[in-house]
């Protein structure tokens, strides 16, 4: 079977032998639309779920479908819109792309041309979620002392993301206790404290998910402290 393009569809179109069409043509992409003839219908089938990609018919019953599409905008929907049109002027066009629509296909039209565009309109999808960067775990954000754990975004204090810093920009090396002293708080002396392992302790509640048996921020007896992803 071919793999989908999109992993959920709304097809709106009011011609009962289109319609048919439409969605043999979509089920030879893997795509298994659900269906409506109305606008009422689609944005009741809408308000129970948020399909990836839309096949949307301008003229319609019961209004004109560049109105959902321009509705559907406004409220932030991020997928993709294709919209089917009896018009082919190039003004028609323009105000469909200008209200939200991803692509617009004037009729009559060949199957291997619409084929063609819902398989651009996937691939420029993929291009586009692979270019949104996330944020790894162990993220860094110096302006605002936050860093990405295994827990979400946390707020440190100046110390400890100085502390967290030096240990997770190292990883799997063992920093001595006195070189933490040194280069996180800046003593020149090295005083008989436990100031490294309070801190630690701090580190722990923040991002393992027991501090009692730590993952990441580990004490190694005798020789210091490391960090492990």
């Amino acid at each position: 079977m071919t793999p989908s393009l999109f992993n959920s569809a709304l097809l709106v179109e009011d011609e009962p032998n289109l319609a048919i069409a439409l969605q043999i043509a979509l089920h030879k992409l893997g795509i298994t639309p659900i269906c409506a003839s109305t606008l009422s219908e689609a944005q009741s089938l809408l308000k129970q779920s948020t399909p990836e990609f839309i096949l949307l018919d301008r003229t319609l019953p019961d209004g004109d479908g560049l109105d959902l599409c321009t509705l559907l905008r406004k409220q932030n929907y991020s997928g993709t819109i294709l919209i089917l049109t009896a018009s082919g002027q190039t003004e028609d066009r323009v105000q469909g792309l200008n209200q939200g629509a991803d692509d617009y296909l004037p009729k009559p039209f060949s199957w291997e041309e619409l084929e063609a565009r819902i398989r651009a309109l996937s691939r420029r999808k993929s291009a586009f979620q692979n270019s949104v960067s996330q944020p790894q775990i162990w993220h860094l954000n110096p302006s605002t002392l936050r860093i990405l754990g295994p827990k979400g975004w946390i707020t440190l204090t100046p110390l400890e993301f100085k502390l967290a810093t030096c240990l997770i920009t190292q990883p799997g090396i063992i920093i001595s206790r006195n070189r933490l002293l040194k280069d996180v708080w800046g003593f020149t002396f090295l005083p008989k404290t436990r100031t490294v392992d309070h801190f630690l302790g701090r580190l722990r509640k923040h991002f393992e998910e027991n501090s009692e048996q730590p993952q990441h921020f580990i004490t190694i007896r005798g020789a210091g402290y490391k960090f492990e992803k």
